[in-house]
């Protein structure tokens, strides 16, 4: 059998199942909510697969959480959550189950059960007689006194995507005796409402909100004024102590999305999901195509990939192939012109400890301000890593939006004297412009045959040490970290056409950077330059897990 025929792999919690809202959610959900269409149109909203696992995620409690009426959000585990999916997967219905949810069910945490605790729905308001019996120490639920809820899109029209599915869930289920469709908005117990926004709706934005659900996020960008639209929101419902979910399609990475900067970023009270088929198949390719359908709708029962999105992505290949790919392959498509493909750097990624003292080589990359600076490293077997310095082990790569706009050169300088004490620096490759004087002074300290000015703007050299580090990679004479940054930065990159049927490397728009590969094909020039002249291997130790 051919193993790109297996399905996704299970999804599994990896912490405590009582720690969680999700499974007291998810059955309140499937007691009050029905699906409002297609072919299980009326049955009981049951969240399986993927929807069971983000739920269960996105209301996961911290195990030392307590109950603190000033301080909802300090139990919840996760701050917000991203969800990505191909279109037809099921978003909608999760999002409005939620909504639901937030607006009237038991949303925040009310402490830790004890054997015998049952919720009751008639002790909240509802007279449906439902009543979930918890496991002792599991996590307890209550709903919110009053709830103001915003469903966010980028135009009227397509919030509808949830609140249709919204209205019928309430209409059709023991919510409709308490929660109205009103004209426009929905009303909730104690003056509540879910309401409809979208960039249009300027005056409803100062709205204290509790919460909000972003339909669409990658298409939230600053061009369409829609990114400050979902920030003003964000912040407004992180002041009420309320959190956001986010659904969108992979976005488009040119347009650096609300979705994009939410996923790319570095913080760790944000929950992501996105199923990404297997790197090795082709969407071009009918067969491959057909493969990715079925592992990216695997728990989604309701759609029939054969006879329904099979021919749709057919069709829209044709004329859109980037957009039948987003949409139905659920791939976060690179643009003409690139340099490195994402299945080859996952191919050449590898798990590998790199003790101090071990011979290396390095390769510099720096800026002034707009770009990013970044340091990479190659030890003697090929292996290529972002090395981490100071106290708090901070990466070799610095953001000038996290350092007020300017590079910090103290630090760059700081790292650049630790890693030359920790190992053994063979060769250090610099690309000196904007750094020229720290360039001499770190030649000065630590040697002018180990550091070496090495310009990237010479075309001809430039283009010699792209096509080996491209050649090397594809042979896998070369492998690399886990470092998300570094693959960020070389799926961005462009080539670009010089005379000659050469090429450099650019930035295909001014939000996607490219300096983590700069610097990594400096390191591995410098590397290979090192080892053509008898890189010496004794006492090289290091460890590798394929």
């Amino acid at each position: 059998m051919d193993a790109r025929d297996e399905q996704p792999a299970s999804l599994t919690l990896d912490f405590d199942t009582r720690h969680t809202l999700g499974f007291l959610a998810t059955d309140w959900i499937e007691a009050h909510c029905r699906v409002p269409g297609g072919v299980y149109e009326g049955e009981a909203l049951t969240f399986n697969g993927w929807q069971l696992y983000c739920t269960v995620n996105h209301y996961r409690i911290r195990p030392d959480a307590v109950v603190d009426r000033r301080r909802l959000l300090a139990p919840f585990h996760y701050r917000r959550s991203i969800v990505v999916g191909p279109q037809k997967c099921g978003k909608s219905p999760w999002g409005a189950g939620l909504l639901l949810l937030e607006a009237v069910g038991p949303s925040l945490f009310d402490g830790w059960a004890l054997a015998g605790d049952i919720y009751r729905c008639e002790d909240h308001g509802c007279g449906c007689g439902w009543e979930y019996v918890y496991e002792p120490g599991e996590a307890k639920g209550r709903s919110r006194s009053k709830s103001l809820i915003g469903l966010v899109a980028f135009a009227e029209s397509q919030t509808n995507n949830v609140y249709e599915p919204l209205q019928s869930m309430i209409l059709s289920g023991p919510l409709q005796e308490f929660v109205h469709v009103r004209e426009g908005f929905i009303r909730l117990p104690n003056r509540g409402k879910i309401v409809p926004l979208s960039s249009a709706a300027k005056s409803k934005l100062g709205q204290p909100l509790t919460g909000a659900l972003g339909d669409e996020s990658g298409l939230y960008t600053e061009t369409n004024k829609m990114l400050d639209t979902w920030n003003t929101i964000s912040r407004g419902v992180a002041g009420m102590q309320g959190r956001t979910i986010e659904l969108t399609n992979p976005w488009d990475p040119m347009e650096n999305s609300a979705a994009q900067r939410g996923f790319q970023s570095r913080q760790k009270d944000i929950f992501r999901y996105h199923r990404k088929p297997p790197v090795d198949l082709d969407y071009k390719k009918k067969r491959d195509r057909a493969k990715i359908h079925k592992f990216v709708y695997f728990d989604s029962p309701w759609v029939d990939t054969t006879s329904a999105i099979d021919p749709l992505a057919e069709e829209l290949v044709e004329t859109d192939p980037t957009q039948a790919e987003r949409f139905y392959g659920n791939r976060l498509v690179q643009g003409l012109g690139s340099y490195m493909l994402e299945a080859l750097w996952d191919r050449t990624q590898a798990q590998v400890t790199v003790p101090d003292g071990t011979m290396v080589t390095l390769g510099f990359d720096g800026s002034r301000s707009g770009d990013w600076t970044a340091l990479r490293a190659e030890t003697i077997n090929g292996h290529r890593f972002t090395p981490t310095y100071g106290p708090d082990d901070r990466p070799t790569y610095w953001n000038p939006d996290e350092w007020e706009g300017r590079i910090p050169r103290s630090e760059v300088n700081a790292a650049v004297d630790e890693l030359m004490a920790r190992y053994r620096v063979n060769r250090f490759y610099v690309d000196p412009r904007h750094w020229e004087t720290q360039a001499d002074t770190w030649a000065a300290n630590h040697g002018e045959d180990v550091v070496v000015m090495w310009p990237t703007n010479q075309t001809n050299r430039m283009y010699d040490a792209l096509v080996r580090f491209l050649e090397d990679t594809t042979e896998e004479l070369t492998t690399h970290d886990d470092c998300e940054q570094t693959k960020t930065h070389a799926l961005a990159a462009r080539k670009v056409a010089k005379p000659g049927d050469k090429y450099i490397l650019g930035k295909p728009s001014e939000h996607q950077k490219i300096d983590l590969l700069m610097a990594d094909v400096l390191t591995h020039e410098a590397a290979a330059d090192s080892r053509a002249e008898g890189w010496d291997e004794v006492d090289n130790r290091m460890w590798v897990y394929r």
